[in-house]
């Protein structure tokens, strides 16, 4: 029957006959109001937008952290209330938050993880508002691709001609969107309301609702004047408010995609005879959903005001005509005749074969997605999506395509045909620990410490001026989930006259000392490797940091953050060996915590290697090199060990 009756309420809404052929009964039109969110890092060449001139940007938080802000404005309750719908119900608003490309490369590291900056922030500060005013929050996504199409040697981040050039860049933001933020998008919105035909078919088989039809609008990729923005065509788009199928040959056109697609409008080209339009087609019968959206930094408020005046002035003009005011997927589920459907629920169960791990996933209804979207995190932060392969009736089985020793965190999204969403996580590590100076963690133990003129992470830090005779001591607690080893890190904002000398004394709930680690300073601006400490959970374990002010009185000490990673020994390769006369180069990725150990012998038969380099691992690739290589040294090995 439900099915029935969905059947009804959408060819209703795609013939404009709304309830009946004859249009007796108005129909009601669901107003999607939200925003395309980006952080605007307001460079000198383009002061309303981010940096498309840097290849590494850097973004400020204020827009989302300040208490004036436009963000903490629009989720008062107070501005809410002032738009109400036919139904009583306040403003609701649907969040799609940028990621991708010229956010993965961005130099911030005041947040866990830059490509997820805006959702992370959105969430981190405002998320207990947004879950109580009803909001969504999802995915907004820009092809920029870091280029020169030019051919004169200037890159910019320029928009790219086709979809799938950003392809794997859009598929490693929704792994981490989901992995490290628990989001995975059910409605979309792309960037410069950019479209093809492989983008259209790609969400087809991941998301249910789009909503960037910008109806009317062409303007054609052209590889000068970089950088390259605004390219969109949708000159073929209808010009009603009325969701539809794209085509699989035409994403402008109605067709039979799995998807659905509505008309958008900036509230900036909103007008009073546009609003009367909707209203009019809605008077003859027909079910409307109509998006209307803004950026958050762009006069966001006073455009929502404008917004509301119109439909205000419009439902007067049509009184029969029911308005009301939804999220996207709300919106489209209404529209659709749908509400309250339960998501799906999933099983994974997880087989492990020597070092190779198999998921099988079952789902208890059809779902959506052609397969379920399967993100896997490694150990070093690397991101894939696995493929499924099917098992049966809304079951699939996955070879996890990474070494089951080196996996981190897996999660499982699926959503069904109407939007609603459902997750699984395994985590094989814990996730990241980061404890601030506002966290309840955070214990300052002896010196005079106050608030610092300046921060490197959330919203202040602390800051203590040393006396000769004095010592300045903080300390953090570590919550310890995992037996094993942890990398540990420390971030302090820029200071004059810094201090030295730094003791970091890691001990547990008996003040037994597990590690202790010194520093000669903490350079600003980075994540500074203190040590790599054994930890056992089963202990209450703490880190203190301390500061004499023997020979230097009045020099400043900053507390701020600290970050406690658990860390998994990759087994080292060697790459791109070479043997040049006497000496033997090669190549390997290391990890911070691990020394890496290059030992020779002159064959297979000889019982002993010798070391002849070491090298302490950055997270980076380094070379090794021995450089009293002998003809008879051809064989190599490269061993890691715990840095003590």
């Amino acid at each position: 029957m439900r099915r029935f009756t969905l059947l009804l309420a959408t060819l209703a809404g795609l013939t404009g006959l709304g309830k009946t052929a004859a249009a007796a009964t108005p129909g009601t039109v669901y107003f999607v109001v939200g925003s395309d969110t980006a952080i605007w890092n307001y460079p000198v060449n383009a002061p309303t937008t981010v940096d498309a001139y840097t290849r590494h940007p850097y973004y400020k938080q204020d827009f989302f952290t300040s208490p004036a802000g436009v963000a903490y404005q629009v989720m008062q309750q107070s501005f809410r209330d002032r738009f109400k719908d036919s139904f009583g119900q306040s403003l609701r608003l649907t969040w799609w938050m940028m990621g991708g490309n010229i956010y993965r490369d961005a130099t911030n590291i005041n947040v866990p993880v830059a490509n997820t900056m805006t959702l992370h922030l959105m969430k981190q500060y405002h998320g207990d508002r947004i879950q109580q005013l009803g909001d969504e929050i999802s995915l907004h996504y820009h092809t920029f691709i870091w280029s020169d199409y030019t051919g004169a040697g200037t890159y910019y981040w320029n928009q790219s001609p086709t979809f799938n050039d950003c392809r794997a860049d859009f598929d490693v933001t929704l792994a981490q969107y989901l992995l490290e933020e628990g989001v995975f998008p059910a409605s979309f919105r792309s960037g410069w309301h950019f479209m093809d035909n492989d983008w259209q078919t790609y969400l087809n088989g991941l998301i249910p609702y789009c909503l960037h039809d910008d109806y009317g609008v062409k303007k054609v990729w052209a590889a000068n004047p970089q950088p390259i923005a605004g390219v969109e065509d949708w000159s073929q788009a209808t010009s009603l408010f009325i969701p539809f199928h794209p085509a699989t040959t035409n994403y402008q056109l109605a067709g039979n995609g799995k998807g659905w697609n509505t008309r958008s409008i900036k509230m900036q080209n909103l007008s009073q005879t546009v609003m009367n339009q909707i209203f009019a087609l809605a008077q003859g019968g027909s079910n409307e959903v109509a998006c209307l959206w803004n950026h958050l930094p762009e006069n966001y408020l006073t455009t929502i005001t404008n917004a509301g005046a119109f439909i205000q002035a419009a439902a007067a003009k049509y009184p029969g005509v029911a308005f009301r005011y939804c999220t996207a997927v709300e919106a489209m589920q209404r529209w659709q005749g749908v509400t309250n459907q339960a998501p799906p629920q999933i099983v994974v169960g997880q087989a492990v074969a020597g070092d190779s791990l198999t998921l099988t996933i079952s789902v208890n209804e059809p779902i959506f997605q052609a397969q379920p979207f399967v993100a896997v995190r490694d150990v070093l932060q690397g991101y894939q999506v696995a493929a499924c392969q099917p098992a049966g009736s809304n079951a699939w089985t996955v070879a996890v395509p990474v070494p089951f020793s080196q996996v981190a965190r897996i999660g499982v999204a699926v959503t069904d045909a109407w939007g609603n969403v459902a997750t699984n996580f395994l985590r094989y590590l814990p996730d990241e620990v980061y404890v601030d100076n506002l966290d309840a963690g955070y214990h300052e133990v002896s010196g005079a410490w106050q608030p610092s003129p300046s921060f490197a992470w959330g919203l202040d830090a602390r800051m203590a001026v040393l006396a000769s005779n004095d010592t300045a001591c903080v300390q953090w607690s570590l919550p310890v989930t995992w037996t094993g080893h942890y990398q540990l890190f420390a971030q302090v904002p820029a200071m004059t006259n810094a201090a030295t000398n730094l003791s970091f004394t890691i001990s547990d709930e008996a003040s037994n000392v597990v590690a202790q680690f010194a520093l000669a300073s903490l350079p600003a601006g980075r994540w500074v490797y203190v040590g790599c400490p054994l930890l056992e959970a089963t202990r209450s374990n703490s880190l203190q940091m301390a500061v004499g002010g023997s020979n230097q009185p009045n020099a400043r000490v900053v507390a701020d953050v600290i970050k406690l990673a658990p860390v998994v020994a990759v087994p080292p390769v060697l790459s791109q060996p070479r043997l040049t006369g006497n000496v033997f180069t090669a190549s390997a990725s290391t990890q911070i915590g691990l020394d890496y150990v290059l030992e020779a012998k002159g064959s297979p038969s000889d019982p002993a290697w010798t070391p002849v380099a070491t090298v302490n691992g950055n997270g980076g690739t380094m070379m090794l090199t021995d450089p009293a290589a002998v003809s008879a040294a051809h064989f190599y090995r490269l061993r890691a060990q715990w840095h003590y």
